[in-house]
C-alpha cells in the first residue's frame, strides 16, 4: 500500500500544482510539506501538528480525509501524544477564528444594504418626475409566413444499436489505489478507489488518468481490457482517445 507522502505528491502532481501553491493556499510551510510528501515526520515538530497537516493537506486535494488521516495514524502510531486533547484544542481554535472571521463580515453587509437603500430613496424621486407616459403605438399585426414543413426522418432500422460516442475508461479496482482523473481538459475525480469498487469516466475527446498503484486495478478503454500497466506502488500517468483502445503511458515511477 502507498505511504501517505506518495499519496498526496501524487494527488498535487496529477492537478500540476506546486508546492509553493499549496504553501498559499494552506499557510503549511513549504518544509512541512516536503516532509510530509517524503515521510519524514521527524521534521515536523509533534505528531500534533503533522496531523493538522495532513488533514489540511488531503482536503486541499480533494482526497477521502478519512481514509488519509486512518493510514496516516498507522504509518506515524502515537507515542507521547496518546491522548487526543491536544489536537482537538486545535481543531476547536481553528473553527473559532473561522467563525470569528464570519462575524465580522456581517457589519460590512450591513453597510452596503445601508448604501443601498439610501441611494434607492435618494434618487427615487426624481426618477419618478423624469419618468412620462408615452402615448401608446398601433402597430398593425405582420403577416404570418406559413410554417415550414419539417422533413419526414425515417425511424433507424430495428436491431440497430447508434454507436457510442467519444471515450470511456473503466478502472476497477482489486486493491486500494489512488485514482486521479481529467476529463477533456477539466479535473473529474480524486480520490481512493477500495477493493472492490470501480468508477466509469466518459468524455469526448481525451481522458488522462493517473494511478498512484497500477497493479492493484484493471483498466479498461472503450469496451477493450488492458494489459497490466505496472505492480503494484507503481505511479503511472496514461491518456486514452476516442480514436484508440489502447492505453498511452506518459509517465511511470
Amino acid at each position: 500500500m502507498e505511504k501517505v507522502g506518495e499519496v498526496l505528491r501524487a494527488a498535487r502532481q496529477a492537478k500540476g500544482i506546486s508546492l509553493r501553491e499549496v504553501e498559499e493556499a494552506t499557510k503549511i510551510r513549504l518544509r512541512y510539506l516536503e516532509a510530509l510528501e517524503k515521510g519524514e515526520y521527524n521534521q515536523i515538530p509533534g505528531r500534533v501538528y503533522a496531523l493538522g497537516f495532513v488533514r489540511s493537506y488531503a482536503r486541499y486535494l480533494g482526497l477521502d480525509v478519512h481514509a488519509v488521516m486512518q493510514q496516516f495514524k498507522q504509518e506515524y502510531p502515537t507515542e507521547e501524544d496518546n491522548n487526543p486533547v491536544e489536537e482537538q484544542r486545535l481543531a476547536a481554535k481553528g473553527y473559532a477564528r473561522e467563525k470569528r472571521r464570519h462575524w465580522l463580515l456581517v457589519p460590512a453587509v450591513l453597510l452596503v444594504l445601508w448604501g443601498i437603500n439610501w441611494l434607492y430613496n435618494h434618487y427615487r424621486p426624481s426618477l419618478d418626475q423624469s419618468a412620462s407616459p408615452s402615448p401608446p403605438q398601433v402597430t398593425e399585426p405582420a403577416p404570418v409566413a406559413p410554417a415550414p414543413q419539417q422533413p419526414v426522418t425515417e425511424p433507424p432500422p430495428v436491431g440497430t444499436t447508434p454507436q457510442v460516442q467519444g471515450v470511456e475508461v473503466k478502472v476497477r479496482a482489486s486493491g486500494d489505489c489512488w485514482v486521479g482523473v481529467t476529463v477533456d481538459g477539466k479535473n473529474d475525480f480524486a480520490g481512493v478507489l477500495k477493493a472492490g469498487q470501480s468508477r466509469i469516466f466518459q468524455g469526448k475527446e481525451k481522458i488522462i488518468v493517473t494511478l498512484g498503484s497500477a497493479g492493484a486495478v484493471e483498466v479498461t478503454i472503450n469496451g477493450q481490457v488492458q494489459p497490466s500497466l505496472g505492480r503494484v506502488g507503481d505511479v503511472v500517468t496514461f491518456e486514452a482517445t476516442k480514436d484508440s483502445s489502447q492505453a498511452k503511458i506518459m509517465r511511470k515511477r
